[in-house]
């Protein structure tokens, strides 16, 4: 089979399209024909070697997988492990024509959906309803959304626009201020001038870092801030008083269960849910693909047609 290869951590240059045997699936396993496979960010920090990742090489990344069973069934797999594992991670994943994957992990996709999309909201997807429901985000409530143009981002704002929530987005970038307010969001302000707004009741940080922080400042009493933000590397920081005498809730969510996927796929069937897709690459265009979300060029989803 045809598959990209992470031959060790560095630069884009640290992905081969190379020849390797189909996997023998495990007696747990089921070998699935790869159709789609989402890039991440996380593909992107485990090359590059800022998030842990295979304790060998060569490696196949790729968490977001869309397939076939060998008796012909559409399937999605759901990317995590019990033990906190990720395909693609601690496990060879989907930037490759097929792929081992533990049977337990599959989920059937329902007719009628489209298969691209579906792999755009695998693990993006899964993210985003994750972290509305750990913040217990109320129908019609105030939301401020950061780092709102990848892949998690838009179906963050998809989600809280189908709960009737007013939406404050923030970005670094003002040529996707049109695009954020097409996708729903009611205001969109520079990430700059975010500490304006005051007295807020929930915030969703996808940035991290010193955004992170900022963020802890646009909430009101008993706000909720909720974060799944690994992509900056400088450390947030927190007023300790300021938090406590605000009585501030501070959580991190990270992915989502196999029940979050079914219903985001039930989004998805109900038209509540699309979700942006930036471009489609060739398995053997992972490279140019990784280059473009590492610029920041991007607006979505990046997905590997195979």
């Amino acid at each position: 089979m045809q598959a990209v290869v992470q031959t060790g951590i560095g630069g884009v240059n640290k992905l081969r399209l190379i020849s390797l045997d189909i996997p023998s699936p495990k007696k747990d396993e089921v070998l699935i024909k790869v159709l789609y496979c989402g890039i991440n960010h996380l593909d992107v920090l485990i090359r590059s070697g800022k998030r842990p990742g295979p304790k060998s090489f060569p490696h196949i990344l790729g968490s977001e997988i869309v397939g076939q069973t060998q008796d012909g069934k559409k399937v999605v797999v759901y990317p995590w492990f019990k033990d906190g594992g990720t395909i693609g991670r601690t496990c060879w994943g989907g930037y490759a024509e097929y792929a081992a994957v533990p049977k337990r992990n599959l989920v059937y996709i329902p007719s009628g959906l489209k298969l691209e999309e579906v792999c755009a909201l695998a693990l993006a997807g899964t993210t985003a309803y994750h972290l509305i429901k750990r913040a217990k985000i109320k129908d019609k409530s105030k939301v401020l959304v950061t780092g709102a143009t990848g892949g998690v981002g838009t179906a963050v704002l998809q989600i809280l626009k189908s709960k009737k929530c007013q939406i404050i987005a923030a970005t670094s970038h003002k040529n996707k201020i049109s695009l954020l307010k097409k996708l729903g969001a009611d205001k969109v302000i520079l990430t700059k001038n975010m500490v304006s707004q005051k007295g807020l009741p929930y915030a969703i940080d996808l940035v991290g870092g010193a955004v992170w922080s900022k963020v802890l400042e646009t909430l009101g009493k008993n706000g909720t801030m909720v974060f799944c933000a690994t992509s900056k590397q400088e450390k947030g920081q927190v007023d300790i008083g300021s938090a406590f005498s605000r009585e501030l809730n501070i959580l991190g969510s990270s992915g989502g269960t196999v029940d979050d996927l079914k219903a985001v796929l039930k989004l998805l069937g109900s038209h509540a849910l699309k979700p942006v897709i930036d471009s489609i690459y060739l398995l053997k265009e992972a490279a140019v693909a990784h280059q473009k979300m590492e610029k920041q060029q991007i607006f979505g989803k990046i997905l590997l047609q195979v």
